[in-house]
């Protein structure tokens, strides 16, 4: 698919549910775009696979005192977006690949609930992280795959967990998934007008570095770089993924 820009965000249909690995993945990589989508009035639910519970350089950090901080940080930079309080599935950091039969049942659960027509998440086959290594961190790749095998394999099938029936949680199919970190994108999404608010709630995660001018140049590099590619000043990068 040839690359081209969303100038108005409005194409993107919602309810809209995004699913990231960990606290900062959705500021980071979409947090323009859903500011423009939750000022729009769509529904936006945010679901984070982990509370980033190893996230940490300190020894003497605790993994439940790192976690309950990086959800305090979480929920203001979610403030700020506009987001509605995130839900934490409060996985252990890391270990997203060793619990994969358990994770695609909650995001089923999840997607059965919310009804959402788009979803944004992680890309499973972002590249060889050539560019970005983060991009292939087990977490990520593995919230993409569980991610794509649960909107498109499972939550329409009825026959995928029957127990959600009883909870009134019907099939359901999205009609497609924006991935974030991929290393051939498909769209851009114009985030100029939102870009103040996109850097405001990345700073929020100072346990992990993101209230410094080092990333504050980091993240304009790479929006400025994303919207030189699309004609504009800043942007977003997603590959669409469509069912079959």
């Amino acid at each position: 698919m040839a690359s081209s820009v969303l100038r108005d965000s409005r194409e993107i249909p919602g309810p809209i549910l995004v699913v990231a690995a960990h606290p900062d993945d959705i500021e980071v990589h979409c947090g323009g775009t859903l500011a423009q989508l939750i000022a729009q009035g769509k529904p936006v639910t945010c679901v984070l696979c982990t509370s980033g519970n190893r996230g940490t350089n300190d020894p003497d950090v605790t993994m439940e005192e790192i976690g309950a901080s990086r959800e305090r940080e979480q929920q203001a930079a979610s403030q700020i977006l506009g987001v509605q309080e995130p839900r934490f599935l409060r996985h252990d950091d890391g270990d997203l690949a060793f619990i994969v039969r358990r994770l695609r049942e909650e995001i089923v659960r999840v997607l059965r609930e919310v009804r959402p027509r788009t979803v944004i998440t992680h890309d499973p086959y972002p590249g060889d992280g050539g560019q970005d290594s983060c991009s292939i961190y087990p977490d990520h790749t593995t919230v993409g795959l569980v991610t794509f095998q649960a909107a498109f394999v499972c939550a329409p099938g009825p026959l995928f967990y029957p127990e959600h029936l009883q909870a009134d949680l019907r099939a359901h199919k999205p009609e497609s998934l924006y991935l974030v970190m991929s290393a051939n994108p498909s769209v851009f999404v114009d985030i100029s007008q939102t870009w103040p608010t996109k850097q405001a709630a990345i700073r929020q995660h100072k346990s992990q570095g993101r209230a410094t001018p080092e990333c504050d140049r980091e993240m304009e590099r790479i929006n400025r770089e994303n919207g030189r590619r699309a004609g504009v000043e800043v942007a977003e990068a997603f590959r669409i993924l469509l069912p079959s």
